[in-house]
């Protein structure tokens, strides 16, 4: 193992090691441990390629477990909020507050070798690249939902994962919740009997771009906003000044999002896929609204139906079993018959993954080398769903899909609606 000219070990060497892989099984939780931290030079660091509102709300998480030391954004005004923010929570964690260092190029931060992990939190346009160059750079990564922006690009996001070593946690955050949790496990366990139909109530799917030019602001590289997507001229709904605290509209364009389809059908679409022990798979099929089915259907190999369609619950998802109904949301979690809600599992259930924090079991993973709850490969998937129903709406016919070769049969035109725009010179080479 490298050592440098005073003898010491490099740090992000012992990360990776098997020591380390196996001292990690025996380390006392932190909260356990004096004030509650470790000492900084035993913290993994991170930097954050995307610095807006839930960035925001993600370093306060990664902070009292990480050292947050670079940020990466086009938007120079939320660069320097984020720094500040981030150097106050340093502060008030006891953790240093001096060294951060801002970047415009995600490139440069990938190249920073201090840098052990990134978490990505930019527009869905960019996540395919961020990721791949990412790994490439021998960085662990977190990449917000939906994982990516096309069937294609998410399948070369795993292959870079893979290919390269990296521990990927995809924020699906809700995977991490135990309501969710323990929803999916009571389906799985077979406590409301042969599943028959899932109804999920997400938001609609994208529309293109329609919006017109505005000025741009002088502290924003818009060049370098628009990166691989379709070019548009600034708006702010996709990219609003620091007054507008909301999240950004560009989730709602096609060139630069996937609509709530995929906004929030990447949280309530992947109940369905874990509950369902698809995880690896999907549907077989996809209806879109017509006279023979009053709603987008999807349908998977064991014949349970999956609905696209409004309930009246607000986000959420409604399994319906032979013998007994679940509603989830984050706001509820119910059954018929009632008890289901209050079930105390034993070793003879079916087992999921348990994580009770999705930071931290991230953070853990990287140490251990083990897979967290929401791989890659997991984020790929549940993508896709949101993806098959998108291109349903689009295309408004019936559409057959094999989730082992990831391609549409005997179908030209849907299959070529899997990728989407790249823009040179950008490329998604895995090299």
């Amino acid at each position: 193992m490298k050592k440098d000219s005073k003898g010491n070990i490099d740090r992000r060497q012992f990360i990776g090691t098997g020591l380390m892989a196996a001292a990690a099984l025996t380390i006392v939780p932190r909260r356990v441990l004096g004030r509650g931290f470790l000492a900084p030079s035993d913290m993994i660091t991170i930097g954050f390629i995307g610095t807006g509102k839930q960035s925001r709300y993600l370093v306060t998480e990664f902070v009292r477990r990480a050292r947050v030391i670079a940020g990466c954004d086009v938007y120079a005004a939320k660069l320097d909020r984020f720094k500040s923010i981030t150097e106050e929570l340093h502060e008030k964690a006891g953790l240093p507050t001096k060294g951060f260092k801002s970047y415009v190029d995600f490139r440069e931060l990938l190249a920073n070798k201090e840098i052990d992990a990134v978490v990505i939190a930019t527009p869905d346009h960019w996540h395919a690249i961020n990721v791949i160059e990412a790994a490439k750079a021998g960085k662990d990564v977190y990449c917000e939902k939906p994982y990516s922006h096309g069937i294609r690009e998410g399948r070369l996001m795993v292959k870079a994962i893979e290919k390269h070593g990296r521990i990927n946690q995809t924020g699906n955050m809700q995977r991490s919740w135990k309501n969710f949790r323990n929803a999916c496990r009571l389906v799985r366990a077979g406590y409301i009997g042969e599943v028959k139909e899932i109804k999920v109530c997400v938001g609609p799917p994208p529309k293109r771009y329609d919006l017109p030019p505005e000025p741009l602001p002088a502290n924003l590289n818009w060049e370098l906003w628009i990166g691989p997507a379709e070019y548009n001229e600034f708006n702010a709904e996709l990219a609003p000044p620091l007054e507008r605290d909301i999240y950004p509209n560009w989730r709602n364009y096609s060139e630069y999002g996937a609509g709530m389809t995929a906004d929030w059908g990447a949280h309530m679409f992947d109940l369905a896929q874990w509950a369902l022990g698809k995880d690896a798979g999907g549907p077989i099929a996809v209806y879109p609204p017509g006279k023979d089915h009053k709603h987008l259907t999807f349908i998977y190999d064991s014949g349970t139906t999956m609905t696209h369609e409004d309930f009246g619950r607000g986000n959420a998802v409604r399994f319906i079993g032979t013998e007994g109904v679940i509603d989830i949301s984050r706001e509820f979690f119910e059954s018929m018959p009632g008890k289901l809600v209050a079930h105390e599992f034993t070793d003879k259930d079916a087992k999921l993954y348990e994580s009770d924090d999705h930071y931290q079991n991230w953070l853990d993973c990287i140490k251990s080398r083990k897979q967290p709850v929401s791989t890659a490969e997991i984020g790929h998937r549940t993508a896709t769903v949101c993806f098959l129903a998108n291109i349903a709406y689009e295309l408004k016919r019936p559409l057959f899909w094999n989730p082992a070769k990831e391609e549409f049969i005997h179908d030209h035109e849907a299959n070529s609606l899997r990728t989407t725009h790249v823009r040179k010179p950008w490329s998604l080479h895995l090299d």
